[in-house]
């Protein structure tokens, strides 16, 4: 992607009423410090993440990526990262990452009123799998590494089959709460219809309607084809399959009351008769006879 195309794009979300901020500064990424129990997060940033200028301040900083749920109810879930100022002394309720010996681990910090200072896990739904550790003298070598003030999520995705049961929930819902077409309504439309159509391909304005209102499943031109042969057996100008496949392109492929003059397979007096054709069947449809 140019320069060019990378100022559009933020001039584009700033119009939106977002304030989007260009990654162009990096900073240590450590992988990885357990919310849960101490772990031993190495001594050497594993990568650099870049970040905007805007979110550093003038003290030291680094990133961290945490390992489990300890700290769910405080908003850091496994996989996050986790902005650390590297050295800032903490105060009551701050999240801070810890080294005790040669392992590290991000706690809430507490300090009681005798002066004991407290490392303590939040969540709530797994008390118990992590203890609450005591930074007393029978600890050794505890260092403060740093505070958190920024938590970085995962992006999240989702999947497939969750967004395509969504849409079929919707559309069964869709399909129940509209009223079903009696299958002899339907045979009277299309008798009350053949006099309109004028060539072949017309049918396909006839069958339109009936694919939106359920009565047909997508492009089952064949059932329709059969029906309109039994139905107006004597009509000059009986559906093809192949030619009702034709039409199905451009705006045509949208519901009847979306199709465009300037977006359609015919033009002129044509795009006029099929408009004409497939507004008159869904009127019939929508008006139980």
């Amino acid at each position: 992607m140019s320069e060019k195309e990378v100022k559009e794009i933020l001039e584009l979300l700033e119009k939106a009423g977002w304030e989007p901020q260009l990654c162009d500064t990096p900073l240590p990424a450590y992988e990885s410090v357990h919310a849960g129990n101490p772990m031993d997060p190495g001594q050497v940033p594993s990568d650099m993440i870049m970040l905007p200028r805007a979110f550093l301040s003038a003290c030291p900083e680094s990133m961290i990526r945490v390992q489990g749920n300890s700290m769910l109810d405080a908003g850091i879930s496994d996989g996050d990262w986790v902005k650390m100022t590297i050295g800032q002394e903490p105060r009551d309720g701050d999240i801070v990452v810890v080294a005790i010996g040669l392992e590290c681990t991000v706690k809430s910090y507490y300090e009681d009123d005798n002066g004991v200072r407290w490392l303590i896990p939040q969540n709530k739904a797994e008390e118990g799998m992590h203890d609450v550790i005591c930074l007393d003298d029978t600890q050794e070598r505890v260092y403060l590494c740093g505070v958190v003030k920024e938590i970085l999520k995962e992006l999240p995705r989702v999947s497939t089959r969750s967004m395509r049961n969504t849409l079929n929930a919707l559309r069964s819902k869709d399909r129940e709460e509209e009223p079903r077409i009696s299958e002899q309504r339907v045979d009277e439309v299309i008798r009350l219809m053949a006099p309109e159509v004028k060539i072949g391909r017309q049918w396909y304005a006839v069958y339109k309607p009936l694919e939106e209102k359920k009565v047909y499943g997508k492009e089952d031109y064949v059932a329709f084809c059969e029906r309109v042969r039994q139905e107006v057996p004597e009509h000059k100008h009986l559906p093809v399959e192949v030619e009702m496949q034709r039409m199905a392109v451009q705006s045509f492929k949208k519901p009847v009351r979306q199709w465009n003059p300037n977006d359609a397979p015919v033009q002129g007096k044509r795009f006029v008769a099929y408009q004409k054709i497939g507004l008159q069947t869904l009127g019939l449809l929508e008006t139980e006879g």
